[in-house]
């Protein structure tokens, strides 16, 4: 079966890690997940990505060394920035993201927003948790 889009996480968050990427996945996408900025910029170094979701809560300064990086790239992916931070709108016009997501979010939050701005169908996959329970608090 093939999938729909590659989506690159970067959070250190291992469970908010884990359920972005099972959330995406049941949604037919391919996943890479990172623990750190500089594993995710090797990542997007080696291209093939159609989308970053970066969680930026208490790493504002990594923000702009991976839109630097990305910058750096003949066709950047569009950045997702996930954040906690009261100036999280503020730091994702600066840092030029496609889209924002405040933290706590959900992982649905993030399906719904990967397909929005990528255009793609969501499978409304009944193993995805669109309930209240917010990852990230």
């Amino acid at each position: 079966m093939s999938h729909q889009a590659t989506v690159l996480i970067i959070t250190a968050d291992a469970t908010a890690r884990g359920a972005w990427a099972g959330a995406l996945e049941a949604e037919r996408h391919a996943v890479i997940a990172a623990a750190s900025i500089a594993v995710g910029i090797g990542h997007a170094r080696e291209g093939g990505l159609d989308a970053i979701v970066f969680d930026a809560s208490d790493r504002e300064h990594e923000g702009r060394e991976l839109v630097t990086a990305l910058d750096r790239l003949p066709e950047p992916p569009p950045l997702i920035l996930v954040s906690s931070s009261l100036r999280g709108p503020e730091l994702s016009a600066h840092l030029g993201a496609a889209a924002f997501i405040p933290k706590p979010c959900t992982a649905a939050d993030i399906v719904d927003e990967c397909a929005r701005l990528l255009g793609v169908r969501t499978w409304s996959d009944p193993g995805i948790d669109r309930g209240p329970d917010p990852i990230g608090e």
